[in-house]
């Protein structure tokens, strides 16, 4: 795993969210704020309980994602009835590979197609447009099979 943010950017975040900085809320963010994958509860709790000498309960890491969830810090996206949990919260697309379940981050200024400046600002959008709705977030998610199942097809053909 690649470390994005070390100890102290991780208290100073957890800090200015007025978030108290425990071991178990410190050893959560530090796995969630550096996985690139988008982890459920469980699977998060699955690598927090198998990498740390401590043991951490479920519901420790359920509180805790919630806790950081209320706080803005992490998203909740919902992938085929199944939670994830996404600490890039900055606007992005999803690629779901529909083999393997692996979810990919696409930033949008990557993608021509979308009409990037319109989907991230709400208020272009005209009333016809809204029909009467208000806008909270947007999500934009690809599924297809991502190139390491290609890969793997390929070499068994």
């Amino acid at each position: 795993m690649e470390v994005k943010y070390d100890k102290n950017s991780i208290i100073k975040i957890l800090k200015n969210k007025k978030i108290k900085v425990t071991p178990n809320r410190f050893k959560v963010a530090f796995e969630l704020f550096n996985c690139d994958e988008h982890p459920s509860i469980d699977e998060l709790h699955q690598k927090l309980v198998k990498n740390n000498d401590n043991r951490i309960s479920f519901t420790s890491v359920y509180n805790i994602v919630k806790l950081f969830e209320n706080a803005g810090l992490v998203k909740e996206i919902l992938i085929e009835n199944k939670i994830h949990y996404d600490s890039n919260i900055t606007p992005h697309a999803h690629f779901i590979c529909k083999k393997c379940g692996r979810i990919q981050d696409i930033e949008l200024d990557k993608l021509d197609f979308l009409d990037e400046k319109k989907l991230l600002n709400f208020k272009t959008f005209t009333e016809e447009d809204l029909k009467n709705n208000k806008i909270d977030s947007v999500e934009i998610n690809f599924y297809g099979i991502c190139g390491e199942c290609l890969k793997e097809e390929n070499s068994e053909a």
